[in-house]
């Protein structure tokens, strides 16, 4: 066994010789076992890890006493700088071909291998902080935020976009320093629109202890049918990120300063609203969040006075009414819940009103016009500042501004605020609640899901009992005591009551339990999940859908026949189309068949009996018999074709109304027969559709507990 570091001394010293070309061979100076290891060192391959920088490390070379660097650099390897810059070692540097370029074939493919090599041994040398990233793949929030923008991904119709974007921008922010947006809406009393929203938020922002500030008289004349953003100490963190609504001043921006609100990160929405929809149930507490902290406030997008609604969702909303009506309206749309009072906060302004419990009020009544004297008092002179607290706390100002502080200022050690928290948790609170009701449809919809061979099988059922109703209805109504009274002998004093006997027949016999029946039949189809794509076939007898035409379009307009088009129905009309039909067409000319036949038997008899008359008195020879006779051969002739017209029509009617009903029957069951032929053709897409659906509210719902564990577990 070789001392090391002796057996190093003498292989640095015999190499340093040779480079130098001084000293004796190195044969002289190594042995046959040392100068074997000196050319097997010598052979490695330049800067290789796996040996000469170990032993670079492991063992620094020794230099002699006259190849030391004097000062900065010897003198004796000033010219040798390459071997520095190259950072390889001593024994390195005697390799063959080392510092020599080489010369490659392909230059560009040189370049990019050494390219890669260098960013290889960059990669490989630099130490990893393996902490670092766990850290971040653990981090609560990152977790959370790709979380939620999953949810978004994969449940956008069962999650409000636009709270999620705001809760998203919490996420991105620095914990304990998230921005915080406040509203302050002034309900709208009709038409008429009251400055309290503006008095209010002048007075929970105003320093007491200095004069009247420019923008104080700013929000004063600002017109409240325009949103306004305030923004408390932003001039001093426009390079920090926040949120920010407005875009290229299109909503009007006021930077204020505030001695105890600098510093947090604060913006207030100042807008007018109106009244919210009644959310006295607890059912109707998502769609009241979605109302009342999501306002939408007016954009101008041209200079024609053009507005755009836009979505501006706040953590907090302060609702400002005016009056007893305002309170009336505030009572109105107040929630019932309890778990709204840290995220809304309603303010009555009732002047001269001192209640005697202040806890026993839904709403925090407030008296602008004493906060604004003790306010005018103050700042005319500071020695009045008793008189200013006086009116201060009696006007209940103080309690809005104990709200408006309420867990937005900036929470040491890293700590979400607690506005940022309560977003998310009603956020995954209400899209739970929506994919809970959403499942619940599916889940109805399944159950009630009919097999197609049972609706077959009622169909068939229907189609039976459509034709025995057919039948016996008619039977019962051509052989009734309506259809009776429509003999041709009474015509004489019953022909204009012809119109109503039969319409009254065709109402009341023709097939209405079979209609009643169909429209169920179409029901449960619908109900069991075979859905048309385009609706069924219309009667024959339906009335069609006028084209407009630019010629005719005026006399359609002024004529008193003109009806509207007819909306698409989902059920088929065959028998109401066919009893209208009925009743529009062959009732009105069979009541005039009837007229026609009155008015010519009674003229032909009339007619006969003059000529008998006329005969009996301008001849001698013809006596009363004879000219009775021809009287009543007239008489008796017109009544023969009157019966037998009549009785031909009412035989035709009534066959005509069993041919009609019979068609109108088998219409319907040949609409709803191919209308199931097709939706079973089309269910197992429906069934793969619905298998898609539930498969998403699955993910989703499994995304909205992960986030409600995570968010348990955020700081």
């Amino acid at each position: 066994m070789y001392d090391a570091t002796l057996l190093h001394d003498k292989i640095l010293s015999a190499a340093a010789a040779a480079r130098l070309a001084v000293g004796p061979p190195l044969t002289a100076i190594l042995g046959a076992s040392e100068l074997q290891l000196f050319l097997l060192l010598a052979q490695l391959p330049p800067n290789d890890p796996s040996g000469c920088e170990t032993r670079q490390v492991n063992m620094p070379p020794r230099l002699p006493a006259q190849l030391r660097p004097y000062g900065r650099r010897g003198a004796v390897l000033e010219g040798y700088a390459h071997l520095e810059r190259q950072s390889a070692c001593f024994f390195c540097s005697l390799s063959r071909g080392f510092g020599r370029p080489k010369l490659a074939r392909h230059p560009k493919k040189s370049a990019l291998l050494a390219h890669a090599r260098r960013f290889e041994t960059t990669v490989a040398t630099t130490p990893v902080n393996v902490n670092a990233r766990v850290e971040k793949i653990d981090d609560p929030r990152k977790e959370l935020e790709s979380i939620l923008l999953s949810l978004q991904k994969h449940a956008a119709n069962h999650v409000n976009l636009s709270r999620l974007q705001l809760a998203l921008n919490g996420l991105r922010q620095k914990p304990g320093d998230e921005s915080i947006r406040i509203a302050i809406l002034g309900l709208a009393d009709g038409p008429a629109r009251t400055n309290t929203a503006r008095e209010v938020l002048r007075l929970l922002l105003s320093d007491p202890l200095k004069d009247s500030e420019a923008w104080e008289q700013q929000v004063e004349q600002h017109d409240l049918a325009e949103p306004m953003i305030i923004r408390i100490g932003a001039e001093n963190r426009r390079s920090e990120p926040a949120i920010s609504l407005a875009k290229d001043n299109l909503i009007r921006e006021i930077h204020i300063s505030s001695a105890t609100l600098d510093g947090h990160n604060l913006e207030i929405l100042l807008a007018d609203t109106n009244p919210f929809p009644p959310a006295s149930s607890k059912g109707a507490l998502d769609g009241w969040e979605d109302a009342v902290l999501v306002p939408v406030v007016d954009i101008p997008t041209s200079d024609t006075g053009r507005c755009t609604p836009i979505a501006a969702p706040v953590h907090k909303a302060l609702v400002v009414a005016d009056g007893i009506r305002g309170a009336a309206s505030v009572l109105s749309s107040m929630p019932a819940s309890e778990n709204v009072s840290g995220v809304l906060k309603y303010a009555v302004n009732i002047p001269e009103y001192r209640p005697t419990e202040a806890s026993s009020l839904p709403f925090t009544p407030i008296d602008i016009n004493t906060a604004r004297m003790g306010l005018g008092l103050v700042r005319k002179d500071i020695g009045r500042a008793i008189e200013y607290e006086h009116l201060w706390f009696q006007s209940n100002i103080p309690q809005l501004v104990d709200w408006l502080k309420a867990d937005i200022l900036t929470t040491p050690g890293n700590i979400t605020k607690p506005p940022v928290r309560e977003l998310i948790a009603s956020l995954l609170r209400n899209t739970s609640a929506a994919l809970r009701a959403e499942e619940a449809r599916l889940s109805s919809s399944s159950n009630a899901r009919t097999h197609p061979r049972t609706l077959d099988d009622g169909l068939a059922e229907w189609a039976e009992s459509a034709h025995s109703e057919l039948q016996e209805q008619l039977d019962v109504a051509f052989s009734g005591g309506r259809w009776r009274k429509l003999g041709w002998w009474k015509l004489f004093w019953r022909v204009d009551d012809v119109g109503m006997l039969t319409s009254d027949i065709l109402a009341q016999r023709f097939l209405p339990e079979a209609e009643r029946g169909s429209v169920f039949l179409a029901g449960r189809m619908m109900e069991a999940g075979f859905r048309l794509s385009k609706p069924l076939p219309r009667s024959p007898y339906s009335n069609p859908v006028p084209v407009p035409n630019s010629q005719s379009s005026h006399s359609v307009a002024n004529s008193d026949l003109a009806k509207p088009p007819r909306r698409e129905i989902s059920w088929p009309t065959h028998i109401p189309d066919t009893r209208s039909y009925l009743q529009t067409d062959t009732v009105p000319a069979l009541q005039a068949l009837a007229q026609k036949l009155v008015l010519q038997t009674l003229s032909t008899s009339g007619l006969m009996t003059a000529l008998g008359a006329l005969v009996y008195v301008g001849t001698l020879t013809t006596t009363l018999y004879e000219a009775s006779a021809v009287a009543a051969l007239g008489i008796v002739w017109s009544m023969r074709r009157m019966q037998k017209q009549w009785e031909t029509a009412r035989d035709f009617w009534e066959g005509e109304v069993r041919e009609e009903g019979r068609k109108a029957v088998q219409g319907v069951e040949e609409a709803m027969a191919s209308a199931l032929t097709e939706s079973s053709n089309s269910s197992q897409g429906i069934g793969n559709n619905a298998t898609t659906t539930q498969d998403d509210l699955t993910r989703a719902k499994d995304l909205v507990e992960r986030a409600e564990k995570v968010l348990k577990g955020l700081k």
